[in-house]
């Protein structure tokens, strides 16, 4: 599965440097999260509120904080060659995250991948 997502991941990335996503339509413009007909009545009424006030929803929040430390996890990881002790304890910690995260996420939403050390080294 992986190497599916390595490829399409590639494409994609290859596909934003040639520009292919410059010109889209509402390029930069916030979502209008309360007109989508698939969103539940009670989560229209959360987002109106989040919106009206410039706030996000806390999972949106979090999950940036965990991509952030992912990045830097996986630089240390490729930058040592290796994971000492040290390294091991914050991607454990990193990966309790990560579960308490996934459980917090709506219904029908992509979860977060946990670092699997040996994986990482071996890229």
């Amino acid at each position: 599965m992986e190497r599916w997502q390595s490829l399409i991941d590639q494409q994609l990335e290859a596909a934003r440097k040639d520009g292919a996503f410059d010109n889209l339509p509402s390029t930069g413009k916030p979502l209008n999260l309360g007109d989508d007909p698939n969103t539940p009545d009670d989560m229209k009424l959360a987002y109106k509120i989040l919106k009206e006030n410039d706030l996000i929803p806390a999972w949106i929040e979090e999950g940036k904080e965990l991509d952030a430390q992912r990045e830097k996890l996986v630089a240390a990881l490729r930058r040592d060659g290796r994971a000492d002790a040290a390294l091991r304890t914050r991607i454990d910690q990193y990966n309790k995250r990560i579960l308490t995260h996934n459980l917090k996420l709506p219904p029908g939403l992509p979860h977060k991948r946990a670092i699997h050390i040996d994986r990482e080294l071996s890229r």
